[in-house]
Formats: structure tokens, sequence, C-alpha cells
């Protein structure tokens, strides 16, 4: 009976560890100069994702992160130092083709989809409309764990087509593994994510 009930308490423990696992997470959005912006994509599109989402840089005005979370740092933008992807970026910048719309590193506890929050980012310039100021680029990305850690993006990027204001999306669901840097593509802009074990 006893080691019955010692086992159950051993896997409930690595059950929690596994929820609790830290990673550090980089994310750079670029916007692509060069790509032509008079293709025709699909007009009526309109930014959603989830809405509640933890704010990078922020978290403390989130009524659902973990304050024990927070406490230790979790969805605070780490130093340039901590920045892996720095280097391609300046690279990428020297072409002239592309420009930063969104850079930033943190660290984040991620579980199952439903114990890990999506993180909210925004970036870019602040674009006039009719009804006030939007971003240009806003979304979630919703990280999670299973036996693979995986990335659910749900990006918008604000454009102009023939002068009419339309958003397209990055909403590619794609398992991430070891320290690699994954890219996802659009026609207008494109995004590298990378995450690995705090």
């Amino acid at each position: 009976m006893h080691r019955a009930l010692l086992l159950v308490v051993l896997v409930l423990l690595g059950n929690t560890a596994i929820a609790q696992r830290w990673y550090k997470v980089e994310v750079l959005v670029f916007a692509q100069n060069n790509a032509s912006s008079e293709e025709i994509w699909a007009a009526g599109l309109q930014p959603h994702y989830a809405s509640q989402a933890v704010p990078i840089g922020q978290p403390e005005t989130s009524e659902v992160a973990d304050p024990d979370a927070v406490a230790r740092g979790a969805w605070q933008p780490l130093s340039q130092d901590d920045e892996v992807l720095r280097y391609m970026l300046e690279r990428m910048e020297g072409t002239g083709d592309y420009r930063e719309l969104y850079h930033a590193a943190w660290e984040q506890p991620i579980g199952s989809k439903a114990e890990t929050l999506p993180v909210y980012v925004r970036g870019g310039q602040t674009l006039p409309t009719e009804d006030g100021e939007i971003p240009e680029l806003e979304g979630t990305l919703q990280f999670s764990k299973s036996r693979y850690l995986h990335v659910t993006p749900q990006i918008w990027f604000n454009t102009e087509s023939n002068g009419e204001r339309l958003y397209v999306d990055i909403d590619e669901k794609r398992r991430l593994a070891g320290h690699q840097v994954y890219y996802f593509d659009h026609a207008l802009f494109g995004m590298l994510v990378r995450v690995t074990r705090a």
C-alpha cells in the first residue's frame, strides 16, 4: 500500500516538474522591404488571437499570469547579451531587404497547452486609422510541451495594397527541437523563433 502511494506521489511530482520547466524564448519578426504589396490578399481579414495573453515586458498587468512566475522574472525582456538572433538581425538589416518589427528574448515556464498562457507581442510602426492608431504588428504566440515543444503563432501584419489597408498573418503551428532557429515565412514578413532550456 505504502509503495503504491509513494509511486503515485513520485509520478505526480514528476509531472509537476515537467509542467513547470523554464525555457528561454527569442522571437524576431521582420518585414521584407522589397516584397510586393500589390499582390491580391484576402480582404476583410481582421486580427484575432487569444484574449487572455501575457504581454512581454508587462506581465504584472495580466490578470491571468502566475504571480510566482512573474516574481521569478518570467516574460520580462532579457538583455541584448542574451539575444542570440541579434547578430542575424544586424546582418539582415545590413542588406536593406529587411526591417525589424519585433525582437525580444525572455524566459517563461512552458507546460501543456492548457497550462501555458500565450504571450502577446506588438511592434513595428504605429499607424493612423479613422478609428485611432494601431500597431503595424501584433498577435500572440502559444508555446506548449507534450512530448515535444510546440509553438502556435497568431501574428498579424498590417499592410496596404492598392490603397486599401489589409492584414496578413502567420498562423502555422510548428514542432520545436533542440537549439535550432525556426523560420516562419510569408511573402510580406517573416519570423524567427528559438527556444532553449533556461
